[in-house]
C-alpha cells in the first residue's frame, strides 16, 4: 500500500493508506459507470464505520476518514479520503480534457 500524506504541522503527520491499484479501479468504475465525474450535491466526512469504499472496495475503518457523497441522482458513495482525492483529480482531468 501507498501512504497518501496529510500534513498536519511539524510535529505529527496522518497517513491514509489506499491500494496501489486504486487508481486504475476508480478509472474503471467511471468507465463503467459505477462512479461518476459530476460534482456531488452534498459531501459529508465523519470517521470510518466499516463501510466498503467505492473507489478501491476495501473497508474503512474507525480510524480512518470516510466521505460520503450524495451524487446528483440522489445515490450516496462512500470513500476513503485518499479514494475521494483521486476521484477529484480524475473529475478535474477529464474536465480540463472535455474544454480543450
Amino acid at each position: 500500500r501507498l501512504p497518501f500524506e496529510i500534513r498536519l504541522g511539524r510535529e505529527r503527520e496522518a497517513r491514509m493508506p489506499y491500494p496501489p491499484e486504486a487508481p486504475q479501479r476508480i478509472r474503471d468504475k467511471i468507465a463503467r459507470g459505477t462512479l461518476t465525474v459530476e460534482p456531488p450535491r452534498r459531501m459529508y466526512a465523519s470517521y470510518g464505520t466499516g463501510t466498503i469504499c467505492d473507489g478501491c472496495g476495501e473497508p474503512i475503518t474507525h480510524t480512518q476518514i470516510e466521505y460520503e457523497w450524495e451524487l446528483p441522482d440522489g445515490r450516496f458513495i462512500h470513500m476513503h479520503l485518499g479514494c475521494a482525492s483521486l476521484l477529484e483529480a480524475e473529475r478535474r482531468r477529464q474536465e480540463s480534457t472535455t474544454r480543450s
